[in-house]
C-alpha cells in the first residue's frame, strides 16, 4: 500500500512562493495599488471637505453682504478651507461666481454636476463654485506615490486630485405666506432701501435656530417702526400718511393691507397664510377691517405672532384706481417682518399694544398721532432670514432679505 505523504513534506513552499512573488514585483505592485490608490482617495476626501466648507461659507458671505461677492475677496476664504481641511495645510483653490470671471483654465479637470434646471416661474439663484486641488507643502501640484515609485522602472511621480463644491442662493419663492402685504415703499423707508436689517428680539433669538450654526452674527433687537393701513382716501376721506416722508408722494403705494387670493377667496383661517409666488396679484378690501372677515381673522393672529418673524409678500403696485374697494396688489417678493406691536384695528377688535422694542423711529413718532386717530398700525421692524433647503428652488424677483440657500453641486 502506498505511503501517504507526511504533513511536513511541503516544508519550505511558502518560503519559494514568497521569493518568487518579491523577485517579480508583485507585493511590491500590490502595495502600490492599495497604499498608494488610498493616499488618493484621503487626499480627495479632504479637498472636497474644503471645497464643500468654502462653497457654503462664502455662499453665506455673498447673501448678507452683496457688496463682498467678488473673487477678489472671497478666492482668499476659499484657500483658507481648502488649507485648513488638507492634514498637511496645503491645497489650492478657485472660485467662480455667477458664471463670471472664471478661470481659465481651472487647476483641475474636476467639474461639479451639472446645475438642476429650474421649474418654470422660478430660478437658479445665484451661485458660487470651488474647485479645489492638490498642492503639496513643497509646492508641487502631484500627489507623490509612496510604493510605485519604488518599483523597478516605474515612472509615475504622482498624481494631481481635485474636487468641487457649488452652493446656490436666492429670494425665497413660492410659499405659504402670512396674508400681510406691506408696501414696497414702507420696506425701502424701513431698510434703508435694503440695507438696514435687525436680528429677532432677545430671548426669541432667532427664529431657524441657524446663526449659530452659519456663522451669523449676533441677533441684536433694533429700532422699529409703524406701518400704517393703506386706505382708499376718497373714499373714507382719511390723511393717509405717505412713506416717502418729508417729501409727500401719495402717487406711490404704501402701507399694509390684508390680502386674499385673486378671487377673493380667503386665506387659510387657522394661520392666515397664502401660497403666493413673485409676479401674482392678490387682492384686498380695503374696507377690510369695517366689513372684511380675513382682516378680523388675520388681526386677532397678531397678539400669537407678536415678536416673531413673519414671511410676508412685498407689493411694489397697485392694479386699478388706488381708491379702488378692490384692488389688486403686485407681489414683487418676500420679506422677513418681526410684529413687535399694533395699534387696535377700527372696530376695536384689537386695543392697542405697546411695542416690545425699546424706542421709536422718527417715523413712528410722527405717525402717534395718526395711529392712535384711526386705531391702524401695525409695528415691526424687517430682518433678514437664511434657510437652508434641500434641491432648493428660488424666487425671479429681488431678495428682501427672505432668503433661500442651498448645496447643488
Amino acid at each position: 500500500m502506498p505511503r501517504l505523504g507526511r504533513p511536513d513534506s511541503e516544508h519550505g513552499a511558502i518560503g519559494v512562493m514568497l521569493a518568487v512573488l518579491l523577485s517579480g514585483g508583485v507585493l511590491f505592485g500590490m502595495g502600490a495599488i492599495v497604499i498608494d490608490y488610498g493616499r488618493l482617495l484621503v487626499e480627495r476626501e479632504e479637498l472636497q471637505s474644503g471645497a464643500d466648507a468654502a462653497s457654503w461659507k462664502i455662499a453665506v458671505n455673498c447673501a448678507l453682504t452683496p457688496a463682498s461677492c467678488t473673487s477678489a475677496l472671497q478666492t482668499p476664504v476659499a484657500v483658507t478651507y481648502a488649507q485648513k481641511n488638507a492634514k498637511d495645510q496645503a491645497a489650492a483653490a478657485q472660485i467662480c461666481l455667477n458664471n463670471s470671471g472664471c478661470p481659465s483654465p481651472w487647476k483641475t479637470a474636476v467639474t461639479c454636476p451639472a446645475m438642476p434646471a429650474a421649474a418654470a416661474g422660478y430660478s437658479v439663484g445665484k451661485y458660487v463654485e470651488v474647485r479645489t486641488s492638490t498642492l503639496t507643502t513643497s509646492g508641487s501640484t502631484l500627489l507623490p506615490p509612496s510604493f510605485a515609485q519604488a518599483m523597478p522602472g516605474s515612472t509615475y511621480t504622482g498624481k494631481q486630485v481635485g474636487a468641487c463644491g457649488r452652493v446656490n442662493w436666492g429670494p425665497a419663492a413660492a410659499e405659504n405666506v402670512f396674508a400681510l402685504g406691506i408696501s414696497k415703499c414702507d420696506y425701502d423707508r424701513m431698510t434703508s432701501s435694503g440695507s438696514t436689517f435687525y436680528g429677532p428680539l432677545g430671548s426669541l433669538l432667532d427664529q431657524t435656530g441657524l446663526f449659530s450654526v452659519l456663522g451669523l452674527p449676533s441677533a441684536s433687537s433694533g429700532v422699529d417702526s409703524a406701518v400704517v393701513l393703506g386706505t382708499p382716501i376718497s373714499v373714507l376721506g382719511l390723511p393717509v400718511t405717505s412713506c416717502t416722508t418729508p417729501t409727500l408722494n401719495l402717487s406711490i403705494p404704501r402701507g399694509y393691507v390684508w390680502l386674499t387670493y385673486p378671487d377673493l377667496t380667503g386665506p387659510d383661517p387657522a394661520t392666515c397664510t397664502l401660497n403666493l409666488k413673485v409676479g401674482d396679484n392678490p387682492r384686498s378690501n380695503l374696507l377690510s377691517p369695517l366689513v372684511n372677515t380675513v382682516a378680523n381673522t388675520c388681526a386677532a393672529k397678531l397678539a400669537a405672532y407678536r415678536g416673531s418673524t413673519l414671511t410676508v409678500p412685498i407689493y411694489d403696485s397697485v392694479g386699478g384706481s388706488l381708491a379702488s374697494l378692490i384692488p389688486s396688489y403686485h407681489i414683487a417678493g418676500f420679506a422677513s417682518f418681526v410684529v413687535t406691536g399694533y395699534t387696535g384695528l377700527l372696530g376695536g377688535l384689537l386695543g392697542a399694544v405697546g411695542s416690545l422694542v425699546t424706542g421709536a423711529s422718527l417715523f413712528s413718532v410722527l405717525n402717534t398721532a395718526l395711529c392712535s386717530a384711526l386705531s391702524s398700525c401695525i409695528y415691526g421692524y424687517f430682518t433678514r432670514t437664511l434657510t437652508p433647503q434641500q434641491n432648493p428652488q428660488f424666487g425671479t424677483g429681488n431678495d428682501y432679505g427672505a432668503t433661500i440657500i442651498g448645496r447643488t453641486g
